[in-house]
């Protein structure tokens, strides 16, 4: 978000200090992302973390994800089966999380270093460390106990029911929207990808691909450069699905240097299914500007989450996807 929430830095600091017993003394926001809020928070004793804060008038959804992608996290790090991931700390109550009468409180250890949102276009050499690292957690799938419940991939689309109500708005509500001047031009398109990701979507079925554990959106704002290491962070999208999903995001940015790192991990030559790609790609395309759109017409949030929105929509969404497919036509000529 790009403005604080409204509980004021100080009860934060009063509550962190009561729930977590830390001695946490400033707090800073810090203005990123769309999904949550989010802090710096620095103790006396010289010790950061993170802070995560959900909204729960706003953020219901990404609340109930925190059911499963917290304790996931936290069993990654007690099994040590994947260092790079971020994990929860727990409050004085033993839990991953600190319920409030509006908001939901999830604390991390503070990573210090630069995330990747800045690298693109991705070197090679980050392009197949992220690879080997997607390889790394794929390979982790067998070790997480039964008793964590992941969202399992069925290509479900429902969300589309809500970017068409959107787009069906009348043209008189529509007019001197900013919004709309931006989409409407793209309406068309739009329409055709939505009906192209519906017709992929018919055609798969879970016994084509092993389902593994995939974060689900790493592009490199979820992605730390530390001095150990890449670190991975925002795992709200977590979910058993094709390994494809994590390299859709990189169908642009060096897909056959990630395919042959991510291979040389699993120890097994990867043949990547080219229409899961599609569409993986165009249904997360579709679902950020849904979720741009939700954040203007539905949540109606402040002037500056308003224009940060209009950006994405306009540079980092309605942009791209030309090519996206020309580059997926491209990997396609060089894997057969």
């Amino acid at each position: 978000m790009r403005a604080p929430h409204e509980i004021t830095f100080d009860e934060l600091l009063f509550l962190l200090n009561e729930h977590y017993g830390i001695q946490a003394n400033q707090i800073s926001f810090i203005p990123l992302g769309d999904k949550s809020f989010s802090y710096k928070v620095s103790c006396m004793d010289g010790e950061k973390f993170y802070l995560k804060l959900l909204d729960k008038q706003h953020q219901q959804e990404e609340i109930l994800h925190t059911d499963y992608y917290l304790p996931l996290l936290s069993e990654l790090h007690h099994k040590n089966l994947f260092p790079p991931a971020i994990h929860p700390i727990m409050n004085q109550a033993h839990q991953n999380r600190t319920e409030l009468e509006t908001a939901v409180l999830i604390l991390f250890p503070w990573i210090e270093g630069d995330t990747l949102a800045d690298a693109y276009p991705l070197s090679k050499e980050h392009v197949c460390s992220i690879a080997k690292l997607v390889g790394q957690l794929h390979l982790t799938t067998p070790n997480i106990s039964n008793q964590i419940r992941l969202p399992v991939e069925n290509f479900d689309l429902s969300f589309l029911d809500q970017l068409i109500s959107h787009l069906n708005v009348p043209n008189h509500e529509k007019a001197g929207s900013a919004l709309y001047q931006i989409v409407n031009p793209k309406e068309k398109e739009i329409m055709f990808l939505i009906e192209l990701v519906r017709n992929l979507a018919s055609s798969f079925n879970s016994d084509q691909s092993e389902f593994v554990i995939c974060h689900g959106d790493l592009w490199g704002g979820n992605l730390i450069q530390s001095q150990a290491g890449i670190r991975i962070i925002d795992w709200e999208s977590v979910i058993l699905a094709p390994m494809e999903r994590e390299l859709a995001g990189y169908v642009s940015q060096r897909p056959a240097d990630f395919i042959a790192a991510y291979s040389e991990v699993v120890d097994r030559k990867i043949q990547p299914n080219i229409d899961l790609l599609r569409f993986y790609a165009f249904q997360a395309q579709l679902r950020n500007l849904t979720n741009w759109m939700n954040n203007m017409l539905v949540h109606q949030l402040n002037e500056d989450q308003v224009l940060n929105d209009l950006d994405m929509i306009e540079n980092h969404c309605l942009n791209r996807w030309d090519p996206i497919e020309e580059s997926l036509q491209i990997l396609e000529s060089q894997l057969r």
